[in-house]
């Protein structure tokens, strides 16, 4: 058995279905071997960068660590970006890049590259294998480092002579169980006693960490009667359609989270999964904690205390932290200590649904700002949203309104235009029965377009949603309002992207107003059971939810 194909067997045995990457001689001898393990799929992509972006997706979705696999040289300096994406949001990934024959390190072979070093910065472990019969055992470590504590990316560097060595047949290791991280016992007590002496004066931030346990935080903010707010990344993590619903903090906030969340109503903030980063938090705005406690739960004990004194630290797994807070409340309530059934506030009646489109198509005016909530209110109940990165991200943010059996995804913290057309196929991967709606731009669609390709080889039914304004929105925009002026350069004819899905033999369609755009047409697109490329074409004069980005651009938190 060559080494590789010992390590493969040793990922099928940890769960691992697919392998996302490209093929190229230094790595050939992984995808030769695959020819004989049905167990593992292929996922080729049209660029390494893509291929990073699904495979994070796909592990962000499911929780199984994913494989990411590229060449020796530039297929190595191009999974860069993505590891770095992965590092950023603590997911576990193994990506493995080839190298040069280990016996001719050193001697100016073609695409020769010492990776380890580059990866080491956003990875938990970069290292080069450097004998063949080791291979299972570094392939076990890896796995192990990338799943245990803080989860977070791994990279290791595999010569081809080391590849292809014959290890005869090896015991493949066998990792233990991953266990939780035990919550702190006296930071729960703690932090449960406050919640209960504040009674309904409290309110919820949600972070991306909160989308572990959507229903135990719908559970704790009916009982508590708190309003929810989310980050952008957080968004999903509570029904924006929830009478308790505040929309999003943060960039692109909604008016509603940022008046209640700045005012006097509530004297704890309990923050859930975030690392309340400039994103998340308006540029650390002090008006977010000003008069308040904060309570913040993380698996992260570096996250806590961080960003903003923290009164009620408490570090251990989101879910079980919930579990025993709820608990706490639970015996406070048949103790008398609490009340019983909090009404819900009169005017949240409605929820964040406010943003959403109410008025008849014919007399909506027709710009982004109306299309993303088009695609809204037209997507079905169930649907992903899965968004790339751009102007129509803050609209996204803004206003797509996120139901309680629909999930939104968004790599805004180290994503790269286009990666959310990746990180659509890994979603899709991830669920394939789920209705995924990417939204993306011209400019996103100009650098990894071509990977709608990619959806379409391996026959995944994604929408993508391509608004095309025929400039670098969000560049346009922010030098306009930093520099009162911008380069022609950030323009540029407008492109048929429809006319582009046309030559690749993929589905497509114009839509030019909002009456192209209702539910009838979103739910045959979905029917197709074929990729979709829907361009949304619009002037996009208008000036996007942003300006807190550019004061911080500007270097006005400093």
């Amino acid at each position: 058995m060559r080494a590789i194909e010992a390590g493969l067997r040793f990922l099928v045995q940890e769960g691992v279905s697919y392998i996302f990457g490209i093929p190229a001689g230094s790595i050939n001898a992984l995808y030769d071997c695959l020819n004989d393990m049905p167990q593992l799929q292929p996922i080729v992509a049209k660029h390494e960068n893509s291929s990073g972006y699904a495979a994070t997706a796909y592990t962000r979705i499911t929780g199984i660590p994913s494989v990411c696999v590229a060449s020796s040289g530039p297929g190595a300096t191009n999974l860069v970006t993505p590891c770095a994406n992965a590092w950023k949001e603590k997911l576990p990934v193994l990506f493995i890049t080839g190298s040069v024959p280990s016996t001719k390190v050193g001697r100016g072979g073609a695409q020769e590259l010492q990776a380890d070093a580059i990866f080491a910065p956003i990875t938990k472990l970069s290292k080069t294998v450097q004998h063949a019969s080791e291979l299972p055992a570094v392939f076990a470590e890896a796995f192990a480092t990338a799943i245990s504590g803080v989860p977070g990316p791994v990279h290791l560097t595999i010569p081809i002579d080391i590849q292809m060595t014959d290890i005869g047949d090896p015991e493949i290791p066998v990792l233990p169980e991953i266990q939780p991280i035990e919550p702190n016992a006296e930071q729960v007590q703690a932090a449960g006693e406050r919640i209960i002496t504040a009674g309904q004066r409290g309110a919820l931030l949600l972070g991306h960490g909160a989308k572990s346990s959507p229903e135990t935080i719908l559970r704790f903010a009916e009982q508590t009667g708190w309003m929810v707010a989310t980050t952008p990344r957080g968004k999903g993590a509570f029904p924006e359609d929830h009478p308790l619903s505040l929309g999003v903090y943060g960039l692109s906030a909604n008016e509603k989270a940022i008046s209640y969340l700045h005012g006097d109503q509530h004297d704890v903030l309990m923050v859930v999964g975030s690392t309340l980063g400039e994103l998340a938090t308006s540029n650390w705005d002090s008006r977010l904690v000003a008069g308040k406690q904060l309570i913040h739960i993380d698996y992260d004990q570096r996250e806590l205390g961080k960003c903003y004194p923290t009164e009620f630290p408490v570090h251990g797994d989101i879910e079980l932290v919930l579990s025993q807070l709820l608990a706490q409340l639970s015996d406070a309530s048949s103790n008398g200590k609490v009340t019983e059934g909090i009404s819900l506030p009169n005017d949240a009646a409605l929820g964040h649904t406010e943003v959403a489109a109410t008025k008849e198509p014919s007399a909506v005016e027709w710009n982004t700002l109306a299309a993303i909530r088009q695609l809204s209110a037209s997507a079905p109940d169930n649907t992903r949203f899965y968004i790339d990165i751009g102007e129509f991200m803050t609209y996204s943010i803004q206003n797509l309104v996120i139901k309680k059996d629909q999930k939104f995804d968004i790599d805004i913290n180290f994503g790269g235009m286009g990666s959310g057309i990746g990180g659509a196929i890994g979603a899709k991967l991830a669920e394939p029965s789920r209705p995924l709606l990417c939204i993306t731009g011209d400019g996103c669609f100009f650098m990894h377009g071509m990977e709608v390709l990619s959806a379409k080889e391996y026959g995944l039914p994604i929408v993508f949603a391509v608004i095309n304004n025929a400039r670098l929105g969000m560049v346009y925009h922010g030098h306009m309002l930093q520099y009162k002026r911008c380069l022609s350069d950030f323009e540029q004819k407008r492109v048929s992207i429809a006319g582009m899905a046309g030559a690749l033999g993929i589905r497509h369609v114009e839509v030019k107003s909002v009456d192209q755009l209702q539910p009838e047409q979103m739910n045959e697109w979905f029917s197709y059971g074929e990729p979709v490329v829907v361009e949304i074409i619009v002037d996009g004069n208008e000036v996007p939810p942003m300006g807190e980005r550019v004061k911080f651009l500007q270097g006005a938190t400093y």
